[in-house]
């Protein structure tokens, strides 16, 4: 029991910021990572269903969130020791201009929600050296 009070003493001292997200609730860890095709985000949510998660896009945003259920919340169980979280989950993850927004894939692979996006054919990434004055 101290344990979780511990964590969740943390989770106040980060900040307000994602504060809800990550006390009491489920902030399922993410990579993201790009290659010369597309940008791929993978998020582990073991033990959700692919129904209970929703994958969006909001101008720019791409915004994952769902619930992710306690399987022994309806039983009469108390914890000793509980490392899981389970609760609301969202994530958002503002997405270059150089990714297709209309060329997402989402699936699951072994409790891994992978997404890809398509990298643009037609748009180049210019770098431009600016002068420091």
């Amino acid at each position: 029991m101290f344990n979780l009070r511990f964590q969740e003493f943390m989770g106040f001292l980060l900040g307000p910021e994602n504060r809800d997200e990550r006390v009491g609730g489920c902030y399922p860890a993410l990579d993201v990572y790009e290659n010369s095709q597309e940008l791929c985000i993978e998020m582990e949510i073991p033990g959700i269903r692919p129904e209970d998660v929703n994958v969006e896009v909001i101008g720019k945003t791409l915004r994952v969130s769902g619930v992710k259920t306690d399987p022994l919340s309806t039983r009469n169980v108390r914890y000793k020791r509980m490392e899981r979280s389970f609760g609301r989950f969202n994530r958002e993850l503002e997405i270059p201009n150089r990714f297709d927004l209309e060329k997402i894939e989402a699936r699951f692979l072994d409790g891994v929600l992978v997404i890809r996006i398509r990298r643009q054919e037609s748009k180049v990434e210019m770098v431009r050296r600016i002068t420091i004055e």
